[in-house]
């Protein structure tokens, strides 16, 4: 389907659209300019080029127009084309008030000096959303209680925090710190050279390769050997391989974990006693658990209204999003990424829905944060990081996010939205 759209002609400015509408999001803007303005535009370039060029027997700025052509013609030819293809783009997408998802491909030139230039743009915009069913849906909010077995893993790290630890005289085990030099060999039967690294590491953390603590324990403080050490190939491109490296180890340390009693809950918090430091870990559990019952449902609600109300995504925005979360460097393989961005093409596909329902829901229903909520948000902030409001807005500015602010709150009012209109139990 196609539909002319005439524009408005000014002085300096006129132009024909014609706008053809493809599948899904995609638009066809087939765009005239007439000859009268591309002849503007080349004179202001030949004049604009007759002032930078030199041309011996000529004076900068009053050489003839017909020799700036036979030498420059096709330099105009190129700048004008190019120049006038942007900037009409630009202004027919003003002028048919359409919203690119993405980059318009250029198609279709047509142009030559003293006649009309013609091209076509495709490209696709941004969906438009409509919010037929927003509420009634039941939903179910669980949270985990807090258990016995998590508050004494936090208190075993506690410990282990505060742990001291004591050398020994004897081959270590699992659990126990060592302190190592280890130095690749060039040959099987090379000799260490002496330039060895020094490690540091608790053994069985997994900071070294399985081999490696396997022949530290098999030495002891003092001592050294050679091992041959499988190291991992990277993919499916790159097999294992062996080195032979020389392993001395220095120090061995046990650790020694102090008692759960009122001078380590002082030491790990400022607490009374270890019933204050209990009760605080418990407390933070608890958020925790209600921070994760209320991610999961959101996810839920998010989910329930994007499947009440289904609509296409522009290719262009699920393009967009994968180069973001890929980052994939230049020299990456591109067999590789083509399988990342398939992989997480659905996932893309599904937080852009989620962001252009949030955003519209804001619109339609006013859910934007005012000044006021934004300035309490900010004190909120400040008063949690123990710092000024001035630096939390300094710190803001810097990181680019002063707008997140608002926008997190209006987010959070949507979903309050959203679960008064449905059943949650």
């Amino acid at each position: 389907m196609a539909a002319d759209i005439s524009t408005a002609e000014t002085p300096n400015r006129q132009l024909d659209v014609a706008v053809e509408v493809g599948d899904g999001w995609t638009r066809k803007l087939t765009i005239t300019i007439p000859p009268e303005r591309v002849g503007r535009a080349r004179a202001a370039e030949r004049k604009r080029l007759s002032k930078r060029v030199r041309i011996k027997g000529f004076r900068r700025g009053k050489i003839p127009a017909d020799v700036i052509e036979q030498r420059y013609g096709d330099f105009l030819d190129e700048h004008v084309r190019s120049a006038l293809v942007e900037e009409a783009y630009r202004e027919a997408v003003d002028e048919t008030e359409l919203r690119p998802a993405g980059a318009a491909h250029i198609t279709n030139v047509q142009y030559a000096p003293g006649e009309r230039l013609t091209f076509q743009a495709e490209f696709e915009i941004m969906p438009s959303v409509t919010l037929n069913r927003l509420g009634g849906f039941k939903l179910q909010r669980e949270t985990a209680p807090v258990t016995d077995e998590e508050v004494r893993e936090i208190l075993d790290r506690i410990r282990s925090e505060h742990a001291d630890w004591n050398e020994v005289d004897r081959s270590p085990k699992d659990g126990e710190r060592v302190s190592v030099a280890i130095e690749p060999l060039a040959a099987p039967d090379a000799e260490p050279t002496g330039e060895a690294r020094p490690y540091q590491f608790v053994l069985g953390s997994g900071e070294a390769l399985e081999d490696v603590e396997k022949a530290i324990k098999e030495i002891g403080p003092g001592e050294a050997g050679t091992f041959d050490i499988t190291f991992a190939g990277e993919g499916d491109q790159v097999a294992a391989e062996t080195r032979r490296l020389h392993i001395r180890l220095d120090t061995v340390e046990e650790q020694v974990l102090p008692e759960l009693d009122d001078a380590l809950a002082a030491t790990a918090g400022d607490f009374e006693n270890v019933a204050g430091l209990e009760e605080a870990i418990r407390s933070d559990l608890a958020r925790h658990h209600e921070d994760e019952s209320e991610a999961r449902l959101r996810g839920e609600i998010m989910q329930a209204v994007t499947d009440a109300n289904p609509f296409a995504v522009p290719h262009a925005l699920v393009d967009r999003y994968l180069d973001e979360m890929i980052q994939a460097p230049e020299d990456a393989d591109p067999d590789k990424v083509r399988e990342a961005r398939t992989e997480l093409a659905p996932l893309a596909e599904a937080r852009i829905k989620e962001q252009l329902v949030i955003d519209r829901i804001i619109d339609e229903q006013e859910l934007q944060a005012s000044e006021e909520e934004v300035r309490e948000e900010i004190e909120r902030l400040a008063e949690a990081r123990g710092i000024s409001t001035h630096e939390v807005r300094r710190q803001l500015a810097r990181e680019g996010s002063f707008d997140a602010v608002g926008r997190n709150l209006a987010v959070d009012k949507v979903f309050e939205y959203l679960k008064t209109e449905s059943s949650i139990e």
